[in-house]
């Protein structure tokens, strides 16, 4: 006969016994424990102990040596700061605290001795003192006084006596060094307080009990943890006492999503910026990549995009791109050009139009066009469409403008008719399927900066505008806007040709703005204002398409753009503006930034600026963040405008000007605040990336030449590899720096170059 016994709540055993029912005879007080489950102190405590001397037990294989806190900390400590420093040490232990009630019964024999001796030391007075503030407070009642016990423990394997009190040697120096404590050995019965320690299973100890105020020794309670809004993200940062923090980038936890990240040069501002753009990448629930523009100074975003390249397949690798501007013929960007198939430009693209001729006709970026200028330029812009519309003058084909798109038509085998149009031609490929060719053939269909000048004259504006003239000035509006756009064509050649730069088929663009946004004269600050509001707009003007753009399309057009529109409305999207503060002397851009902020969230845009001081953002901006990331806690004075401005408490503070101060082996602290919907969070957090990443988003000059100077000799990959294998803190400044001080006629281009070569000798000698 078999027989299946459950233990009730217990661990879930299964115990099979044979025997034969007309065999046993059982005696009246036989014992029945062979046919029953185990004892509940048997299952509680499987293996034997026993005391091997008066300090240490021994519980199966394991040796425990069990510590006591006599004489609490004098300056009260959090916990996680004890945690945080065991976590560091990689040391085993465990911690017990017993909490009982009536803790004034402690301090009352004390008292009563003390308050005899008080001429006899200064202590004893110190003692009476004591209790008449403990009973006072217990008098009070707000603040109940409690017994306090804490017992620590550490182990270590049978037969390592020496390692094992190696570790209780430094557990009872990290007890000391948290907050002052004072820390004791047991002797007697350490078996005892093994139990003690654990959990539900002896509630008495030969620790020392102290009286204190309940809320003081709240304040040492593991209970006060950092926990996260998100129970799940892309991104894992770091608490500082070792616990994970998850993150996730545009989530539901907040109502828009707008992040300012500033510190000094050399802080991680730009690997931080680079993991939340491939955190939102990474984000469950995504078919394909998520729509992110970012606008550079420098190839800081460089790596990250050769990171993602070489994790896509050969056919999606034109998904991810990175252009460095120039201002040359071949990086040409038309600001005229509209979506596909539209004659004329949608709302939103029609007030970036008018805003774009306003910037380029003003001497500086802060200067306002005349009054009556706006007029005349929403007119033009107008105009300009109607005049190279289907049907009116529309631009027409002409052959070898594009040999590419001349190679395509042949094989598709197209008739290209006499005094056909770029028009005509853009609706026969798109007709036929070929809807890539058909934006192509469209770009040259578009009007141009050039045309601007010839429409200027056009009698429906010339007859406004023409008698009208500048103040303190005889020139009319039509001469002056037309001598401004001749010095701009001169001196902007990108501005006035077909756009180049294929970007249509790109998700996730990063334009290197280094060559084109300078900083300085009226002249550079109006150029960096024109090139930032151009990439902006060249990259995520279709974030902005909504469903009642497509009624001013042609028909055929409407079903491509619909299912287009609903694709783009249900995807995350994100623009990110680094070196924020070249925008400084740019109220154009500026003003076009806080438009995004206050719109994106219906859009389902997240706009990321990162900049290297705080006043480089407005304050508007500020109030609308959801998200501050301080990477460096910057001069004293910078430290409290910071706590002035985000409402840091003291211990926040404390952590900005004791903890975060740059990037480090074990990874860049910082403070950072969220505002969620359930209230502001404000967490010091520690973000930790891997190698291969680290020399992927890395910026400083040495690694980058290092990096770049591999890539081309082995491929991205292989050279990220061999990077993160041979330098794992991700740069290799140090050993850069170890060289050219040993060796003074070394220059450091030349200690990069030798760091190199050794690269390259392990790569080809296996």
């Amino acid at each position: 006969m078999n027989l299946l016994l459950l233990s009730g709540n217990l661990p879930y055993q299964e115990i099979h016994y044979q025997y034969d029912c007309q065999r046993i005879k059982l005696k009246k007080n036989g014992d029945l424990s062979d046919i029953l489950w185990p004892s509940l102190s048997s299952q509680v405590i499987p293996r034997e102990g026993e005391n091997l001397n008066l300090k240490i037990a021994r519980v199966g294989d394991t040796l425990y040596y069990p510590l006591y806190i006599e004489l609490f900390p004098k300056n009260i400590r959090p916990f996680y700061d004890l945690f945080r420093r065991a976590a560091l040490a990689d040391l085993p232990w465990r911690v017990s605290f017993q909490i009982a009630g009536n803790g004034i019964k402690v301090t009352q024999s004390k008292n009563w001795l003390a308050q005899f001796l008080t001429f006899s030391s200064y202590h004893n007075k110190l003692i009476v003192e004591s209790h008449k503030l403990l009973k006072y407070l217990d008098e009070r009642g707000d603040d109940p006084i409690v017994k306090l016990k804490m017992i620590l423990l550490t182990w270590a394997p049978v037969g390592q006596m020496n390692l094992l009190k190696q570790r209780s040697a430094k557990l009872a120096q990290l007890a000391q060094a948290w907050g002052g404590a004072e820390v004791k050995e047991f002797y007697g019965d350490p078996y005892a307080e093994v139990l003690s320690s654990a959990v539900a299973v002896r509630n008495k100890s030969a620790a020392v009990t102290s009286g204190a105020p309940l809320s003081e020794v709240v304040k040492m309670l593991p209970i006060t943890r950092p926990a996260s809004p998100w129970k799940k993200g892309a991104l894992l940062f770091r608490t500082p006492d070792g616990k994970l923090w998850p993150y996730q980038p545009g989530s539901n936890h907040q109502v828009s999503w707008i992040d300012i990240i500033y510190a000094r040069s050399g802080s991680g501002k730009s690997v931080l910026l680079n993991s939340l753009n491939l955190g939102l990448c990474l984000s469950p629930g995504l078919s394909q990549l998520p729509r992110i523009a970012i606008i550079d100074i420098g190839p800081s975003s460089k790596g990250f995009i050769s990171l993602l390249k070489e994790g896509l397949a050969e056919d999606e690798k034109n998904m991810v791109l990175y252009h460095r501007l120039k201002l040359e013929d071949g990086h040409a960007i038309n600001p005229f050009d509209t979506q596909l198939g539209a004659r004329y430009p949608t709302k939103l693209h029609r007030s970036f139009l008018i805003n774009v001729l306003s910037l380029l006709y003003v001497e500086r970026a802060q200067d306002c066009v005349p009054d009556g200028m706006s007029g005349m330029l929403s007119l033009l812009v107008d105009e300009l469409y109607r005049q190279f519309s289907d049907g009116e003058q529309p631009k027409p084909y002409i052959p070898h403008m594009d040999s590419y798109l001349e190679e395509k038509i042949n094989q598709i085998n197209i008739e290209i008719k006499p005094e056909m149009s770029w028009w005509e031609l853009t609706d026969i490929l798109f007709n036929k399927g070929y809807f890539d060719l058909a934006l192509r053939s469209q770009k040259y269909a578009m009007p141009t900066l050039a045309d601007t000048i010839s429409v200027a004259h056009f009698h429906g504006i010339k007859d406004i505008y023409a008698k009208v003239s500048l103040a303190g000035s005889q020139e009319d509006f039509i001469s002056a806007f037309c001598r401004t756009m001749s010095a701009i064509i001169r001196n902007f050649p990108t501005l006035t040709s077909p756009t180049q730069l294929n970007l249509e088929k790109a998700r996730i663009i990063a334009l290197d703005l280094e060559d084109v946004a300078r900083s300085g004269s009226a002249a550079a600050e109006k150029q960096t204002a024109v090139m930032y509001m151009l990439s902006r707009h060249v990259m995520a003007q279709h974030y902005f398409l909504r469903h009642d753009d497509i009624h001013s399309f042609p028909k055929h057009y409407h079903s491509y753009h619909e299912n287009r529109i609903r694709e783009i409305l249900e995807e995350p999207k994100r623009i990110v503006y680094d070196e924020f503060h070249r925008t400084a002397n740019s109220p154009s851009v500026r003003d076009q930034v806080i438009q995004d902020m206050r719109e994106g969230r219906k859009w389902k845009i997240q706009i990321s600026l990162a900049s290297q001081a705080l006043n480089d953002f407005d304050k508007l901006m500020i109030d609308f963040a959801t998200g501050v990331f301080i990477l460096d806690s910057g001069s004293t004075q910078s430290i409290d405008e910071t706590c002035r401005v985000f409402g840091l408490n003291e211990t926040e503070k404390y952590a900005l000007a004791t903890r975060v101060h740059g990037p480090k082996s074990s990874g860049a602290t910082f403070i950072a605040q969220f505002v969620t919907k359930q209230g502001v969070n404000t967490q010091l957090l520690t973000s930790t990336v891997s190698a291969v990443e680290l020399w992927a988003f890395n910026t400083t000059t040495e690694d980058v030449y290092i990096r770049e100077s591999l890539y081309k000799l082995i491929g991205p990959e292989e050279a990220r590899k061999r990077l993160a294998l041979k330098y794992p803190r991700g740069s290799a400044t140090k050993e850069i720096s170890t060289l050219v001080e040993e060796s003074h006629d070394l220059t450091v281009t030349d200690a990069c170059d030798i760091i190199l070569n050794n690269l390259l000798n392990e790569v080809y000698n296996g």
